[in-house]
Parts: structure tokens; sequence; C-alpha cells
């Protein structure tokens, strides 16, 4: 076996061609090219979807723990207190439709369970974010955590403002009168 070093650190091995124990570099540009291009190719894209990352906002105060069940139900206390933020976050984030409708879409993709997870998307959390929206430049809630209960909330509401719903499989399921 061989090894690709640069400052004398090991970055790659393989059977490629020897000089001292290292990979020739020429050899191994084959390789390489087609991980810069994929590489390159992402960060252009990631570039394309926002100008300019939006600086992240902060939420007034922390979310409760979630269930220690992702599964359980959610209790009446900690349902009421999710309608109270999303008052919040409309009356910051203002969206056309009504807090009821945000409300049945949240119960409809998670019963109000915050920390539940869909091994079938992966999707997270109260609005069943996956990874990849809920960390792109105009979430400016993703410092906070997938698993927040209050930032989900408040990025939907965000994600609203920007005309965003249809990224919800339940915003189509949900009644438009709510």
């Amino acid at each position: 076996m061989t090894a690709l070093c640069l400052r004398g650190r090991v970055i790659a091995s393989g059977r490629i061609g020897r000089s001292r124990g290292c990979i020739v570099v020429s050899q191994f540009r084959k390789r390489l090219g087609l991980l810069a291009f994929s590489l390159s190719l992402s960060l252009g894209l990631a570039a394309c979807s926002t100008s300019k990352p939006a600086a992240p906002e902060t939420i007034p105060a922390a979310s409760p723990a979630p269930a220690a069940d992702s599964r359980a139900p959610a209790d009446a206390a900690t349902l009421a207190l999710y309608r109270k933020w999303i008052g919040e976050a409309r009356a910051r984030h203002p969206y056309p439709e009504s807090e009821a409708r945000m409300y049945a879409v949240m119960m409809c993709e998670s019963s109000g369970r915050a920390a539940i997870i869909n091994p079938a998307g992966p999707y997270t959390g109260l609005f069943q974010f996956a990874a990849p929206t809920w960390n792109d430049a105009w979430n400016t809630y993703r410092a906070e955590g997938m698993l927040d209960a209050k930032a989900q909330i408040f990025a939907t509401a965000l994600a609203w403002s920007l005309k965003m719903q249809n990224r919800w499989g339940c915003y189509k399921k949900t009644d438009s009168t709510q």
C-alpha cells in the first residue's frame, strides 16, 4: 500500500505509482479530478440557493425538552405552548394562512412530537424537516437545531412567509379554510 501525503500527513492511500512511499500525484489526478468536480458542483449549487446567507435569528426562550419517548403523544400543555409559539412566529414572519392551518400541518406531520424522526426520509421534528432544507441559507433558525420545537415553528413560519408551503405534504392534505 502507498499513501498520498500532504505536508507529512496521509490524505489517501491505494496501489498507484510509488514515489518515496507516497502516491505520485499525477497518477492520482483521475481519481481526484472526479472528486473535485463533484465537490465544486455541490458548492456551486449550494451557492445558487441564495446570493447571501441570512444572519441567524435567535428566539427568545428555550424549547421544552423533548419527551423521552419520541412516539409518545404531546400533552395538552405542550400543544398549548406550540399554539402560542405559532402565533408569535406568524407575527414575526407574516404568511397568508391562518395559525390554525399551521397547527393542522404540524399535527399531520408529527402529532406534535418534537423529537420524532421518520426513518423513511429521514425527516425530523414537528414539521418533519429534511437536514438539507433545515441547513439551507434561507433558514435563519438553523443554528438552534432541528429538534428544537420553537426553532421548527419559527423556521416554518419563515418558510411560509417565503412561499415555501409546497414543501410539506401535509400542507396539501389540510383544509385551506382553517
